[in-house]
């Protein structure tokens, strides 16, 4: 898991829907470790963020597949 929750931004700056997703799913990530949700809840809300978000759009199921195989993949 990338060790950097907030993306490195700017003063001013606003981040992107991909810098948001990202810490949003190392977020979850870290919640699923602890117990705070199953594997199918964090990831499911991850993904209806994503679509809500527009980012499949942008890049692609098979990139947000990836971004969450790599958060959740650093903590099982």
């Amino acid at each position: 898991m990338n060790n950097t929750l907030a993306p490195k931004l700017s003063p001013g700056a606003q981040p992107s829907a991909l810098d948001i997703f990202r810490a949003r799913a190392e977020a979850r990530a870290i919640l699923y470790a602890a117990g705070e949700f199953d594997l199918l809840d964090a990831v499911d809300g991850l993904q209806q963020a994503a679509e809500a978000s527009g980012l499949i759009d942008n890049i692609g199921q098979d990139a947000v597949q990836q971004i969450m195989a790599e958060c959740f993949g650093g903590v099982r």
